[in-house]
C-alpha cells in the first residue's frame, strides 16, 4: 500500500533575489531537516531566526516576490503544478506562508519542486525528498533551497 504525504506548511526563509554569496555564506548553518516533535514547542520560525544572521538575510530580500508553484516533477513547467491549483501561481516573499494542504503519494520516495514563474524559463528555488520510510514520524520540516536563485524554503510535511 502506498503512503500518502500531506504538504502542510510552506514557508519562505527568503525568497529568490539572484546570486548573492555573502546571503548564501551566511545561511550555510541552516539546518536542512528537522522534526517538528524535537523542537519542545517551539515554532519553526522561531528556532530557525534563532541561528546567526537569519534575521539579516529575511531583511535583506529585495522586494520582488517569488511567483511560486510547486510539481512533483523536475521539469518546471507550469502546466505540472499540483499547487495552487488552476496553473495558478503565489506570490511568496521572505518570512511569509502557505498552507497548501495537498497529498501526494509516495512510493520508495518523492521529489516535491518549488518553482518560481518566469516568462521565459521557470527558476528551481529548491527541491526536497520525501521517503516513504519517514510514515509515522510526525511533521518534519525540510529545506529547499538554491544557491543559484540565493531562495530558501521550508517545507513541512507528515506522511501516512
Amino acid at each position: 500500500m502506498t503512503a500518502n504525504a500531506t504538504i502542510r506548511q510552506i514557508w519562505c526563509l527568503r525568497h529568490a533575489t539572484g546570486t548573492d554569496f555573502g546571503v548564501v555564506e551566511s545561511l550555510t548553518g541552516l539546518v536542512p531537516e528537522k522534526l517538528l516533535s524535537d523542537l519542545n514547542g517551539e515554532t519553526l520560525a522561531g528556532f530557525i531566526k534563532g541561528l546567526p544572521n537569519v534575521v539579516a538575510a529575511i531583511d535583506g530580500a529585495r522586494s520582488d516576490p517569488d511567483n511560486l508553484f510547486v510539481t512533483t516533477s523536475t521539469s518546471g513547467d507550469l502546466n505540472d503544478s499540483i499547487w495552487p491549483p488552476g496553473n495558478e501561481t503565489v506570490d511568496m516573499q521572505a518570512d511569509q506562508t502557505q498552507a497548501p494542504g495537498i497529498v501526494v503519494p509516495v512510493d520508495f520516495s518523492q521529489n516535491i519542486s518549488l518553482w518560481d514563474h518566469d516568462f521565459s524559463d521557470n527558476d528551481l528555488l529548491g527541491s526536497i525528498t520525501i521517503f516513504e520510510s519517514e510514515q509515522g514520524t510526525g511533521d518534519i520540516a525540510k529545506l529547499a533551497k538554491s544557491e543559484v536563485e540565493s531562495s530558501y524554503y521550508y517545507v513541512t510535511y507528515s506522511v501516512e
